[in-house]
């Protein structure tokens, strides 16, 4: 008796380990990278500055007005908790609203169809590349993900709940939708309010924006983006308002308008037909079985139709906005997560047993051990093959995978216990024997530390020519010193010349175009140094 259920908690709760060691892996053992990573950890240590408004993010002393601040003050209170600023505690926040993420996932799944049915959907998410990488990496897109996930579940139930629970069920829906937006603007708002509009058209059910009573949401929300505006308006006036408002969201966003904006990312409006491929990897594979089977079921379903609806309305809408990343479009990997995830586990039920599905699942099995053939490859190019959790893990992978595909040769189905745990086990071995290895030639903790040393011997003050937001983030989070730009060749000149004047250089190109412009005025070259495989550094003084 007592060994049964034994057997029945292992297998009910397996999945929750394996999903906190996907989450764990890699957040402790190496520095900011690049793009986004710098930036953020930076923007939440400022926050300790003195006279700085908990309103106002800043980047070098300057308003950082990209995003509303609620993931900067995470990680602020991260770095309190952890007792400093660290790349691993700016990293905590994501690794939380990735589990967030997918506790709402499983609970969704779980009320749309069953418990196993949840926990396929759960580790597809968790498996999913884009998600295990924003999952991974300070990134303010984390928390976007984690409160219009959770939004669309409240939302979803407020939809389906009886006429007496709605009211509850709507004023959480509003309260998440707030988050959304201080997460990242108003495309966190967007994505529930696009997929309720889509849900009422399809069923025509013009009675549930009465219950809905948008009034309420409308002061729930309105009211606390109005208190921020007010805290911005008081901190800077109209510029900080407009800068968001304008620049950083509505250029960004509204198709023809996003032709003003100057931030980059501005793509064709096929971008995500390509990438999304990449960021569902290796679960794409499956998705045209996915979409198959649910257009030949068809659409009454409402469970279906809202993660169908869900998808589409926001990939449509991300494909019409005027700019775009792949990172993006991981607020709909959830949907889709549980679509696949419902498809698995009626193929494990053996509810669907057709010529495609059996294809779909060769495929991905093959594909499979390509990855795992393709790890050992680069590996042993790499000379990587004596790390400890090489030699650990590798068979573990090896054999786990030659029992997987076993174990499909004789039952015809993929099993939740059989292929997810091997990709699993991909992902923890690679980022265990590549992320050290890679941090070496990416971290900008070794140039800053001798930087600030030499800063701090010669007591003289840092200028930057022509600094890039990286640039802005790394030196003051590494050796605690601001810079101070210096935006073109004129101001340069008029810099005063009676002491030592330290300007920091970056050039991308190969042509050293910036070092060339500034040698004559700046000679000396104090510290030279790459990071990465195109960042060159150069300390220059006159």
């Amino acid at each position: 008796m007592q060994k049964t259920k034994l057997i029945l908690c292992f297998s009910r709760y397996w999945f929750v380990a394996i999903i906190l060691v996907l989450s764990f892996v890699g957040i402790f053992d190496h520095d900011l990278w690049t793009a986004d990573e710098p930036r953020v950890a930076e923007i939440g240590r400022e926050f300790f500055d003195e006279g700085v408004s908990l309103a106002v993010p800043q980047l070098n002393g300057e308003a950082f007005m990209e995003k509303p601040p609620l993931y900067f003050w995470c990680v602020a209170l991260s770095y309190k908790i952890f007792g400093a600023p660290s790349a691993s505690a700016a990293r905590i926040p994501s690794v939380l609203f990735g589990l967030g993420t997918l506790i709402f996932t499983y609970l969704l799944a779980g009320k749309m169809y069953d418990r196993k049915t949840a926990e396929w959907s759960c580790m597809v998410l968790a498996l999913s590349a884009e998600f295990f990488y924003i999952h991974h990496k300070s990134l303010v897109d984390t928390s976007l993900v984690f409160f219009v996930t959770g939004t669309v579940y409240w939302l979803y139930l407020s939809l389906t709940a009886d006429t007496e629970k709605k009211d509850r069920y709507y004023r959480l829906c509003y309260i998440f939708a707030t988050g959304a937006f201080f997460a990242k603007g108003f495309i966190g708002l967007a994505f529930p309010v696009l997929l309720f509009a889509c849900w009422i058209l399809w069923r025509r059910d013009w009675q549930e924006i009465r219950r809905a009573r948008l009034r309420v949401g409308l002061i729930i929300v309105g009211s606390c983006i109005s208190l921020w505006f007010w805290f911005l308006w008081k901190e800077g006036s109209w510029e900080y308002i407009s800068t968001f408002l304008i620049h950083n969201n509505f250029q960004r966003i509204i198709p023809g308008v996003g032709s003003e904006y100057s931030g980059g990312h501005v793509k064709p409006f096929y971008f995500y037909l390509f990438k999304f491929w990449r960021a569902f990897a290796p679960w794409s594979i499956l998705v045209p079985a996915v979409f198959f089977y649910a257009c030949r079921k068809g659409f009454q379903d409402k469970n279906r139709l809202f993660l169908c609806l869900w998808f589409v309305s926001g990939l449509l809408m991300l494909s019409l906005a005027g700019t775009k990343r792949t990172i993006y479009i991981v607020p709909l990997i959830p949907a889709i997560s549980i679509l696949t995830g419902s498809w698995l586990n009626d193929v494990e039920s053996r509810l669907i047993n057709g010529r495609f599905a059996r294809v779909s699942q060769w495929f991905i099995l093959c594909v499979c051990g390509v990855l795992v053939l393709a790890l050992a490859g680069v590996v042993f190019k790499s000379a990587l093959y004596k790390t400890v959790p090489f030699v650990l893990l590798m068979p573990v992978v090896t054999i786990g995978y030659v029992f997987a595909f076993r174990s499909f040769v004789n039952n015809r189905v993929i099993k939740l216990c059989g292929l997810p745990v091997i990709i699993s086990l991909i992902y923890i071995l690679s980022v265990l024997v590549f992320v050290p290895y890679i941090n070496k030639t990416n971290s900008f903790r070794p140039f800053c530390g001798r930087l600030g040393e030499i800063v701090a011997a010669k007591e003289s003050t840092l200028y930057a020519f022509q600094p890039e937001e990286t640039t802005r983030a790394v030196v003051p989070f590494y050796t605690g010193r601001k810079l101070i730009p210096v935006y073109d060749l004129e101001a340069a000149k008029s810099l005063p010349r009676e002491n030592n004047v330290l300007m920091l250089v970056l050039d991308k190109h190969k042509d050293m175009r910036n070092f060339n412009s500034l040698k004559t005025l700046f000679p000396d070259v104090i510290l030279s140094e790459v990071v990465g495989k195109r960042r060159n550094f150069k300390l220059l003084s006159n």
